[in-house]
């Protein structure tokens, strides 16, 4: 056994593979693969020259080496998180964080407005555009450009987790002059008419396909945006159809003179998902703006 302390992270990943029970949990806690436990473990043994784990069917169980050293380091490591911790503790009032978030339309000015509110000037919310497709969805909290994003669907990923804002309702708009369209819509009359949409696809489907059985691919449409408000202002201004979260349309509705109906056919309310990498669980500031966040999607239920 070398005579130098071996190292902490070692030490850590150790520890929270005795805790966490194996090392695909531990690897899940510490928001990292399988084979980074592996490998730190491996460094480990090498250093202190010792078995730390034995198989036993498909887990592992320390040996008496491992449990004894874990008994004698589990203090100083909760010790030093603490430490670490206490290091990370943030004051809103006084902080000069620039937080960064993806949302969708209807939600981001709520979301702005509520770091507005905040005293301190120089803590700051930029908000951005929802990704258009699948394959870039969660690209943006895997590189670190956003700290959030809210979006449609629960993420199935291991290094994300998410809690459900709120469910809200969607409604049909066109405008108050349509010439077939007067106080009253039918499910016939949705399906004749010609649509604006939103070309945002989820799981490859375009976004209304999840909220209806009716098979919405079959409308005639003559426009695909890539702005909620730009559909309605369209529509405002032509014969045409298109969908938006309820919140959306009570905003804009009576100045862009439309009519609001609910869907005419069977449907259910579209989820919103406020959405975060694991490894910034715990971190103060970011506990912060979650928690900020979700008051202002609680004025909105």
């Amino acid at each position: 056994m070398s005579n130098d302390i071996p190292n902490f992270n070692l030490l850590a990943v150790f520890a929270a593979v005795i805790e966490q029970g194996s090392l695909s949990k531990a690897a899940e806690h510490l928001n990292t693969n399988q084979s980074t436990i592996s490998t730190a473990l491996a460094r480990l043994k090498k250093d202190i020259g010792q078995d730390l784990f034995i198989r036993s069917g498909r887990g592992v169980v320390p040996s008496a080496y491992a449990t004894s050293l874990y008994a004698q380091i589990k203090d100083p490591i909760q010790q030093l998180n603490a430490v670490f911790q206490a290091l990370g503790e943030f004051d809103p009032a006084e902080s000069t964080r620039q937080f960064m978030m993806a949302a969708p339309e209807h939600l981001q000015l709520a979301m702005l407005n509520q770091l507005a509110q905040q005293p301190n000037n120089n803590l700051t919310l930029e908000v951005f555009e929802q990704p258009y497709d699948d394959e870039d969805v969660y690209e943006g909290l895997l590189t670190q450009k956003f700290d959030v994003m809210i979006d449609i669907f629960p993420p199935h990923h291991p290094n994300i987790a998410s809690v459900k804002l709120f469910d809200g309702e969607f409604v049909v708009l066109c405008r108050q002059g349509h010439p077939r369209i007067k106080h009253a819509l039918t499910e016939t009359q949705y399906m004749a008419e010609t649509h604006a949409i939103l070309d945002r696809t989820r799981n490859k489907m375009l976004s209304l396909s999840h909220y209806t059985t009716l098979d919405v691919s079959k409308r005639k449409v003559a426009y695909h945006g890539v702005s909620m408000f730009s559909n309605m202002l369209l529509c405002s201004q032509s014969d045409y159809l298109t969908a938006v979260p309820l919140s959306m349309a009570l905003q804009f509705k009576d100045q862009l003179k439309m009519q609001m109906f609910k869907p005419p056919f069977e449907y259910k309310n579209i989820s919103n998902y406020l959405i975060w990498l694991k490894k910034f669980n715990h971190e103060p500031s970011h506990k912060w703006l979650r928690e900020e966040l979700i008051k202002a999607a609680n004025s909105l239920s």
